[in-house]
């Protein structure tokens, strides 16, 4: 992905590893919006606004950053993160089995200062029983995109293949050139 598209939002380039990964998480959440899917649950809908649309985003950065540092993979590398890999080692089998490890793996110091709020709030949730609906909740809608766009990046048994996110990035920058086109040609089409 290009800095611009890994951006949408922010104002600037990410700079970070972690910013890397925010905006991985950023760009899947608009990737399943606009490429009309239909919303599967009411549960998904309520989620995916503001504030628990955040928290999605955040447990995905922090699945993409954990891949990223057990990969050895910093900044830009995060392209090679792996989406989804046989034995669930990508970022679909990482949200299903070691997501709250994620959150909680993700070092306290500056260049992950944005996101923090969310990461003590998903750790909280879900330590809290008062809380578990809404990590559990949020959880739910997280796996079910990530894992939407694992199979739309590598087809319906993705987690047969190693899948790495700059694949996803490629589908992600056609689907906006296609809908950048479809604009404009709407906007001549009286």
């Amino acid at each position: 992905m290009t800095d611009g598209e890994q951006n949408q939002g922010q104002g600037r380039a990410p700079e970070s590893t972690w910013e890397f990964c925010l905006s991985w998480g950023t760009a899947m959440i608009d990737y399943v919006e606009k490429a009309g899917h239909a919303v599967p649950t009411e549960e998904w809908a309520l989620t995916l606004t503001e504030p628990d649309r955040l928290l999605v985003n955040v447990l995905l950065a922090a699945a993409i950053h954990q891949q990223a540092s057990t990969s050895a993979l910093a900044g830009e590398e995060t392209n090679d993160v792996l989406l989804c890999a046989p034995q669930g080692r990508g970022v679909t089998g990482l949200l299903t089995q070691q997501a709250l490890a994620c959150v909680q793996g993700v070092p306290d110091q500056e260049s992950t200062v944005r996101g923090r709020a969310e990461r003590i709030a998903l750790a909280e949730h879900a330590g809290r029983l008062d809380g578990r609906d809404r990590w559990e909740r949020v959880l739910r809608v997280t796996c079910e995109l990530a894992a939407t766009v694992a199979r739309d990046t590598a087809g319906q048994r993705y987690w047969e293949t190693e899948t790495p996110l700059h694949a996803f990035g490629a589908m992600y920058r056609r689907l906006l050139q296609h809908r950048q086109i479809a604009n404009v040609l709407g906007e001549h089409d009286y």
